[in-house]
């Protein structure tokens, strides 16, 4: 019976295998309030199975309210509109997906989230905005109300612009009417965004879906976390120079204790102290905490005065006094500086861990959804949560996909082996592998300062045909994406560059129809530097005994995942992969690859033999002519 209702709400004929078990486990962790972890193939179509789980429960009242946590504004978008495609669900789903003040006000631009709330606050209070009329807010949210179950985030902000109120008013308006809404993590992981969307909304009764969960970790920590650079704090000395300048001593001394600091310290960064930064405030203040409320209330001044002539609201002075928040009012934080492959220093706070416990709480029941969970009890256990308690399902068979492993074991990008020289016969390397590749060949790097070396070593200038470099800077990594498939499209040998757990590697689908091979040099192990070796001593003092493996290998071997998943995105796809790095072997390619990824694995430390013989095992040229020909048409 439950497998019947679940089928009638699917918009296709068929399922495919895994998507009706991911349903029932939806739907049974929503009726049981109980927690769930998903693992299953990145294309299976976990969302509309899910949806259909979703649908089901609110049918039979079984929840009130679905919060779905995506990565990015355009995931969450996608998820209204897969809803809006099932079947037979007859007006059971009222749901809307939102973006935060800043993608979203039309009258606010280029500030942070936190930054766009203290200036929208700041005209509201003086009544200077235009878009802050009530009147047309509660015609807005009617209207849509009774038009519409269903509405994505654009929909709304373009309803809201073209009747003249705030995109971001009514969308927290239309919350209390939804039982899904589909929504970005700082919402929740933010603990300043949270308070702002969800301080009067009751969530003992809501569920929380938590899409590409392998980022949990990562984004819990970096939305707790402050970053500055040397130009920002020049900047707000500049600013408050010529407001105040009894305040820009103390950023004046702390900005050449810690250029000299790090002048003289390792590459990977100095550790820095609460009191080093309270030091060189309290030779000007007695108390640093009335030095911060100055600099606030220099910043707000400044937002003020940006916001009330719609002027952009960047404001170093406010970035330099959040950032100063931050290392005064918290505790279990880090701090250390560092210099940039640009020679830029950047000052850092961020915490050691994080407690997924407490989100949990929250809610009636959380689900976590990804294609890369393995290995699930360390997993579960880095979140703080009882695997006990959990319902855990993980995609097997049929297998999906199919990738042929290549491990390079004669070069290695550990610190210790990092020379020109190596740069230099992995350029080489590279360029064997290019001539061999017919089509779309990626370069996925551990990280951008290897990614520099190697530019410094001729990559663009000896690899043939079209290099596109994703270095994050400038131009867009969807943009250099779309130019990598133009090429390839039109026949031409182009190569892809980018960073493993760059945008590149973790939100856009490839496909092995344009990328056959990756090349992932070296394994993208986090730098050691004083916060992770720190974070390394605080797992200890928490009982993990793998903390090492925790704190490097984890990360690395889920980045790898990640971008192997980015060639498979269907059933049918066949992908080369060739690791070159001595470092994986073959327990650590086992424990790491999710279940449901068909894969063989095999080492030489000259791959170009191998690689074409697997070229010619896999049944890539098929497929690349079908995708030509659909793109054509």
């Amino acid at each position: 019976m439950l497998d019947e209702e679940l089928r009638l709400l699917s918009p296709y004929p068929s399922l495919r295998p895994g998507q009706l078990k991911i349903a029932k486990i939806v739907y049974l962790s929503i009726v049981q309030s109980k927690c769930a972890i998903l693992e299953a193939p990145c294309g299976l179509g976990k969302t509309i199975a899910s949806l259909m789980g979703i649908a089901l429960s609110l049918k039979r009242n079984l929840a009130k309210r679905i919060l779905w946590l995506a990565r990015t504004n355009d995931e969450s978008d996608k998820v209204i509109e897969e809803a809006k495609r099932l079947k037979n669900n007859e007006d059971v789903l009222r749901g809307i997906s939102i973006r935060g003040r800043s993608s979203s006000c039309p009258y606010l631009r280029e500030a942070s989230e936190e930054l766009s709330h203290l200036a929208c606050r700041v005209l509201r209070d003086e009544y200077l905005c235009p878009y802050l009329d009530q009147e047309k807010i509660d015609s807005c949210v009617n209207s849509l109300s009774r038009e519409l179950n269903l509405l994505t985030s654009i929909e709304i902000t373009q309803n809201a612009i073209k009747n003249k109120c705030c995109p971001a008013a009514v969308a927290k308006r239309l919350m209390r009417y939804c039982n899904v809404i589909a929504l970005t993590y700082p919402f929740i992981f933010n603990r300043n965004v949270y308070r702002a969307y969800f301080r009067s909304l009751q969530l003992q009764s809501t569920v929380a879906i938590v899409d590409e969960a392998h980022n949990i970790v990562d984004a819990m920590i970096e939305y707790e976390s402050k970053i500055i650079r040397e130009t920002t704090l020049h900047k707000s000395i500049d600013e408050l120079s010529i407001r105040e300048i009894e305040l820009t001593r103390p950023l004046e001394d702390l900005s050449s204790m810690l250029k000299s600091m790090v002048a003289k310290g390792p590459s990977q960064g100095i550790e820095v102290t609460k009191d080093n930064i309270q030091n060189a405030i309290t030779e000007y203040f007695k108390n640093p905490l009335e030095y911060l409320n100055e600099l606030r209330r220099i910043a707000i001044d400044i937002v003020r005065m940006r916001a009330v002539k719609g002027l952009n609201l960047r404001c170093p002075t406010y970035s330099t006094y959040a950032f100063l928040r931050e290392v005064l009012c918290s505790d279990d934080r880090i701090i250390w500086a560092y210099l940039d492959f640009d020679g830029e220093m950047h000052l850092e706070v961020k915490p050691l861990t994080c407690d997924f416990a407490q989100i949990v709480r929250l809610f009636r029941g959380v689900i976590l959804m990804s294609g890369t969970l393995s290995p699930i009890k360390e997993f579960v256990k880095i979140l703080n949560l009882d695997l006990k308690s959990l319902k855990a399902m993980r995609y097997v068979k049929p297998k999906y996909g199919r990738v042929a492993f290549i491990v390079d074991p004669s070069i290695s990008t550990s610190l210790k082996d990092r020379s020109e020289e190596l740069y230099k016969t992995i350029v080489y390397k590279l360029k064997i592998i290019r001539s061999i590749v017919d089509r779309g060949l990626g370069i996925f790097l551990p990280s951008y300062t290897i990614l520099q070396a190697l530019k410094n070593a001729g990559l663009k200038e000896l690899i043939p045909g079209p290099v596109l470099v994703d270095d994050g800077r400038g131009t867009s990594s969807r943009e250099v994406f779309e130019r990598f498939k133009d090429y390839v499209e039109k026949g031409m040998r182009a190569s892809l560059v980018s960073v493993v757990g760059g945008r590149l590697t973790e939100g856009i689908d490839i496909s092995s129809y344009l990328m056959p091979v990756a090349v992932i040099v070296g394994l993208p192990m986090p730098e050691p530097t004083p916060y992770n070796l720190k974070k390394i001593e605080k797992l200890r003092s928490l009982g993990f005994e793998n903390a090492h493996e925790v704190v490097f290998v984890e990360p690395a071997m889920r980045r790898v995942a990640q971008t192997v998943g980015r060639l498979i995105r269907s059933p049918s796809d066949e992908a080369v992969a060739i690791l070159m790095d001595r470092r994986y072997t073959k327990n650590l390619i086992k424990r790491y690859m999710p279940r449901w990824l068909s894969y063989e694995l095999r080492i030489a430390n000259s791959p170009s033999h191998l690689l074409q013989e697997a070229l010619s095992s896999l049944k890539m040229k098929e497929g690349y002519e079908q995708c030509k020909y659909k793109n054509s048409s």
